[in-house]
C-alpha cells in the first residue's frame, strides 16, 4: 500500500516539476539572451514552445494522477491542483498574443 501512494505522489511531484521547468527555461533563455545577444529565430521559437508545452504535460500528468488515484496523499493532491491552477489555458492564449503583438517570441517574458 506504501509503494502505491509513493508512484502516486511521484507523478504529481513529475507534473510539478514540469510545470516549474518550462518558466525556469524562460528565464535561463531570457538572461542568456542578455549576455550574449539575439536567439536566431527558430532558435527562439523553439525555445517557446518548450516553455508551452512543459506546463501543459505536467498539468495533464496531475490531472490523470488525480482522476485515477482519487486517494493520493495530501502533498501529491496538493502538487496536482496548484499544477492545474496555474497552468491555466488563458494564461497560454495571452503569451500567444503578446508575442504575437510584440514579434518576439521571449516577449511575453515580463508578463510571467
Amino acid at each position: 500500500m506504501e509503494e502505491s501512494n509513493k508512484r502516486k505522489n511521484k507523478l504529481a511531484v513529475i507534473g510539478f516539476s514540469l510545470m516549474l521547468a518550462g518558466p525556469a527555461i524562460l528565464i535561463s533563455a531570457f538572461l542568456l539572451q542578455n549576455l550574449a545577444g539575439n536567439f536566431p529565430k527558430i532558435i527562439a521559437d523553439i525555445i517557446m514552445w518548450i516553455t508551452l508545452v512543459l506546463p501543459g504535460i505536467g498539468a495533464v500528468l496531475c490531472i490523470i494522477s488525480l482522476v485515477l488515484w482519487k486517494r493520493t496523499g495530501n502533498i501529491g493532491r496538493s502538487l496536482s491542483i496548484v499544477t492545474v491552477v496555474m497552468c491555466n489555458p488563458v494564461f497560454y492564449f495571452v503569451y500567444l498574443i503578446i508575442c504575437g503583438i510584440a514579434g518576439n517570441t521571449l516577449a511575453g517574458l515580463s508578463w510571467m
